[in-house]
C-alpha cells in the first residue's frame, strides 16, 4: 500500500522510491499539482487542453481568472493579418524541464551503491521513464532499468489474472490494478511524451 504523505513538488527521488510507483511520476505528479494549486507561481499565456481544463477545475478561481485572461490578452486572435499560430503549452513545458532534472537526479544516484542496491531489490519504474533511463544510463546500470521492468511486468501481468478471474466471477473490488497498468504502460496521467 502507498502512503499517502504528500510529496512537495520541490522533494527529492530519494522520498519518492518507497511508494510502489514509479518516483520520478510521483514527482512529477506532485509537480502538477502544484501548477494546479498555486498556478501564480507557473505563470502562463498559452495552456494545452489538459493543463486549461485542469485549471478551470481544480485551480483557485481568482488565480485561473488572471492566467486565462492573460490568455485572452495574448491570443493570436488579436493579429490583424497572417496565420495564426499557437504556442507550446507553459505548463507542459515546465512539466518537461521538472522531468529532465527528475531523470538527472536518479541518473546520478544510479552511481551510489545503496541506491543502486535499493533500486535492484524494490524499484519500480514506469515503461516510458525506464526507456528514458536506458538510454542514458551506463550498461551496468541500463540493465538493472531493464530487470526492474521486466519483474514490474511480470507482477502487473499476475495482478491482472487475478482481477480478470475476480471480475469473471462477478466480484468487485480490486480495481486499482488497472491504473497501476495504465501508468506503467503511457506514464502518470498528464505527463504527455
Amino acid at each position: 500500500m502507498r502512503p499517502q504523505t504528500a510529496l512537495t513538488p520541490e522533494a527529492p527521488l530519494i522520498q519518492a522510491l518507497a511508494r510502489g510507483v514509479c518516483p520520478i511520476c510521483t514527482l512529477l505528479r506532485a509537480f502538477q499539482n502544484g501548477m494546479f494549486e498555486a498556478p501564480h507561481r507557473y505563470p502562463a499565456t498559452s495552456l494545452c487542453n489538459f493543463h486549461a481544463w485542469s485549471l478551470a477545475g481544480a485551480s483557485p478561481a481568482v488565480e485561473a481568472v488572471r492566467i486565462f485572461r492573460s490568455m485572452l490578452e495574448q491570443s493570436p486572435v488579436r493579429q490583424t493579418s497572417g496565420v495564426i499560430e499557437l504556442c507550446p503549452c507553459d505548463w507542459c513545458i515546465a512539466l518537461r524541464e521538472q522531468e529532465d532534472e527528475k531523470l538527472a537526479e536518479f541518473t546520478r544516484e544510479m552511481k551510489r551503491d545503496s541506491f543502486r542496491d535499493w533500486v535492484t531489490e524494490y524499484g519500480t519504474v514506469c515503461l516510458f521513464h525506464g526507456s528514458k533511463l536506458i538510454k542514458v544510463l551506463p550498461e551496468t546500470e541500463a540493465e538493472v532499468i531493464r530487470r526492474i521492468l521486466a519483474s514490474n511486468q511480470q507482477d502487473l501481468e499476475r495482478q491482472l489474472a487475478e482481477f480478470d478471474a475476480k471480475v469473471r466471477r462477478g466480484e468487485k473490488g480490486g480495481g486499482g490494478v488497472l491504473g497501476h497498468i495504465a501508468e506503467f504502460v503511457v506514464s502518470q496521467r498528464g505527463v504527455t511524451r
